[in-house]
Protein backbone atom coordinates (compact mmCIF):
# COMPACT_ATOMS: atom_id res chain seq x y z
CA UNK A 1 0.00 0.00 0.00
CA UNK A 2 2.87 2.38 0.81
CA UNK A 3 4.37 1.83 -2.67
CA UNK A 4 1.09 2.83 -4.24
CA UNK A 5 0.90 5.99 -2.14
CA UNK A 6 4.53 6.87 -2.99
CA UNK A 7 3.87 6.28 -6.67
CA UNK A 8 0.78 8.48 -6.61
CA UNK A 9 2.69 11.27 -4.88
CA UNK A 10 5.46 11.11 -7.47
CA UNK A 11 2.87 11.07 -10.22
CA UNK A 12 1.18 14.13 -8.74
CA UNK A 13 4.50 16.02 -8.62
CA UNK A 14 5.22 15.12 -12.25
CA UNK A 15 1.73 16.25 -13.29
CA UNK A 16 2.33 19.55 -11.53
CA UNK A 17 5.63 20.03 -13.37
CA UNK A 18 4.00 19.16 -16.69
CA UNK A 19 1.27 21.72 -16.04
CA UNK A 20 3.92 24.39 -15.42
CA UNK A 21 5.71 23.46 -18.65
CA UNK A 22 2.46 23.64 -20.60
CA UNK A 23 1.59 27.03 -19.09
CA UNK A 24 4.99 28.58 -19.84
CA UNK A 25 6.23 27.63 -23.30
CA UNK A 26 9.89 27.71 -24.17
CA UNK A 27 9.27 28.99 -27.71
CA UNK A 28 6.67 31.52 -28.83
CA UNK A 29 3.51 30.17 -30.42
CA UNK A 30 4.57 31.59 -33.80
CA UNK A 31 7.15 28.78 -33.96
CA UNK A 32 4.66 25.98 -33.27
CA UNK A 33 4.68 24.87 -36.91
CA UNK A 34 8.49 24.73 -36.98
CA UNK A 35 8.76 22.82 -33.71
CA UNK A 36 6.03 20.42 -34.86
CA UNK A 37 7.92 19.79 -38.08
CA UNK A 38 11.16 19.16 -36.19
CA UNK A 39 9.33 16.85 -33.79
CA UNK A 40 7.78 14.85 -36.62
CA UNK A 41 10.91 14.61 -38.78
CA UNK A 42 13.67 14.64 -36.17
CA UNK A 43 16.24 12.42 -37.83
CA UNK A 44 15.72 14.06 -41.22
CA UNK A 45 16.23 17.52 -39.71
CA UNK A 46 19.38 16.31 -37.92
CA UNK A 47 20.71 14.72 -41.10
CA UNK A 48 20.04 17.88 -43.11
CA UNK A 49 21.59 20.08 -40.41
CA UNK A 50 24.72 17.96 -40.20
CA UNK A 51 25.07 17.98 -43.99
CA UNK A 52 24.75 21.76 -44.15
CA UNK A 53 27.26 22.12 -41.31
CA UNK A 54 29.76 19.79 -43.01
CA UNK A 55 29.38 21.66 -46.30
CA UNK A 56 29.84 25.03 -44.58
CA UNK A 57 32.98 23.82 -42.80
CA UNK A 58 34.45 22.50 -46.05
CA UNK A 59 33.71 25.82 -47.78
CA UNK A 60 35.28 27.69 -44.87
CA UNK A 61 38.41 25.53 -45.07
CA UNK A 62 38.72 26.20 -48.81
CA UNK A 63 38.17 29.92 -48.33
CA UNK A 64 40.79 30.09 -45.57
CA UNK A 65 43.26 28.05 -47.61
CA UNK A 66 42.87 30.38 -50.61
CA UNK A 67 43.24 33.45 -48.42
CA UNK A 68 46.67 32.47 -47.11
Amino acid sequence: MKNTVDFLQILEKEASLQAKLEAKKLLPSQLDAVSSFIGRYTWQVLLFGSGVTALALECLKLWLREGS
